[in-house]
């Protein structure tokens, strides 16, 4: 378990978010083998403790901390954002992950910048990938800036980051399922806030399966 190192001095105010889809992604898993967890996020000790209860493989990658994030170079070509990702996640090609956990970090990419990501990441997806992000209704909503984990099945843990938020890219519905690529969007629901809650599915079949959009 790789985990992102915390201040032992740092005792941000948790919130307990409602979620609506977070149980989806425990559903149709890998008969007999252990759940291969990735979080884009910090190590929160509530996601450690929530995942203590499966037999599992949990990686942190604190992405929101890379120098290549905080610093974003939007003259980086695609080739140095994939390479750079790539370097980020740091997954064997053969390991395939269960679940993504993305928080909102989609909201501080570019449209090429998530197009790297998502070749970055294509390794290690298959059939039996999900994954969870958070976004934005419309450009006139405020996007928190927080980190998140998992507080239950049915709730996120949520508190306020340190730091300069970074620019805010808000992305349609529409623009995503354009830039997820092998992903689709098979659920998703609006909270009191104007965010939105997503659940993700692999899906490289170009056309939609019938009736996995809600």
């Amino acid at each position: 378990m790789r985990r992102a190192a915390v201040p032992l001095n740092q005792s941000p105010r948790l919130d307990v978010l409602h979620s609506n889809l977070l149980a989806e992604l425990f559903r149709a898993q890998r008969q007999g083998e252990r759940l291969m967890v990735l979080d884009f996020g910090y190590a929160s000790p509530s996601t450690v403790e929530f995942f203590s209860q499966f037999k599992c493989r949990l990686d942190f990658i604190d992405i929101y901390s890379q120098q290549f994030v905080v610093e974003a170079d939007n003259e980086c070509s695609h080739g140095e954002l994939v390479k750079q990702f790539t370097e980020a996640i740091n997954l064997d090609a053969d390991c395939k992950l269960d679940i993504c956990l993305f928080w909102d970090f989609f909201n501080y990419l570019d449209g090429p910048a998530l197009k790297a990501l998502m070749v970055a990441l294509e390794p290690n997806i298959d059939q039996y990938s999900r994954g969870h992000s958070l976004g934005l209704l419309n450009a006139r909503n405020q996007l928190p800036f927080n980190r998140y984990g998992i507080h239950s099945s049915a709730s996120l843990s949520q508190a306020e980051r340190e730091g300069e938020q970074p620019l805010v890219y808000p992305h349609s519905q529409r623009e995503l399922n354009s830039l997820l690529d092998y992903w689709e969007i098979d659920k998703s629901r609006l909270m009191p806030d104007g965010r939105v809650e997503y659940i993700l599915l692999e899906n490289r079949n170009p056309q939609p399966a019938a009736g996995r959009f809600l």
